[in-house]
């Protein structure tokens, strides 16, 4: 699965390219950082599609240099499956870990998963929220609650103005028969880094003094 960026919405969308049969796409629509990461990224898509494959591991490279988490992601994909390279299952995990490390929670996934299944020709659309991304975080690891209100678009403000796609997401809970919203931001597999996490947190959420929760603690109170 490849992580793509187009647009604003966040939408995965599955799909199979003649070039990779068996290997489920994924693209992701995302906002922009700036009109020169456009192109860029533009570029590596672009190269993907037409099966340049060669072309777009240099792209996808450039970017995952640059510190973008679904670019490393992309980048292990290629090693994985040997594509416009050699396959490189080493090298493939240490961009996978890099990108978990850079809050990706599909990229940590893919460093439990021993194989890759043949995925079949796939047509499936559905929107990827920001509470489908604390779902999917592994209950045995840990994150940083940064804020919690009974307002959820103050929540969501929070989100979308510090640009926390792929590193974040909210979840609801109930208290009292009251509904509330918490922000939490990454997902790391011990309490002593997740600590260590505290300076990659925008210095707008540090006021709310961020704490260490168990993801598996989460996953028992959210509600949908």
């Amino acid at each position: 699965m490849f992580y793509y960026y187009r647009g604003y919405y966040n939408t995965l969308k599955y799909r199979v390219f003649s070039g990779i049969k068996l290997f489920a796409l994924i693209l992701v629509f995302s906002v922009f950082s700036s009109s020169v990461s456009a192109l860029e990224k533009s570029n590596a898509i672009n190269a993907t599609d037409q099966g340049n494959y060669s072309l777009a591991l240099n792209l996808w490279t450039k970017l995952a240099e640059q510190g973008d988490s679904v670019a490393q992601y992309n980048v292990g994909v290629f090693y994985f499956k040997g594509l416009g390279t050699t396959v490189n299952k080493y090298e493939a995990s240490r961009w996978f870990r890099i990108a978990s490390q850079s809050g990706l929670v599909q990229a940590y996934n893919r460093l439990k998963t021993k194989g890759i299944k043949p995925s079949g020709l796939i047509a499936i659309r559905t929107v990827v929220t920001p509470e489908h991304w604390v779902s999917e975080l592994e209950p045995s690891r840990y994150t940083l609650q940064l804020a919690s209100s009974k307002n959820k678009k103050l929540i969501q403000k929070y989100y979308y103005d510090n640009k926390l796609q792929n590193l974040a997401g909210y979840y609801s809970s109930l208290r009292q028969g009251e509904r509330w919203y918490a922000l939490v931001f990454g997902s790391y597999d011990t309490v002593s880094k997740a600590k260590a996490a505290f300076k990659d947190i925008p210095v707008d959420l540090r006021k709310w003094s961020p704490w260490v929760r168990k993801i598996k603690d989460i996953h028992r109170i959210k509600v949908d």
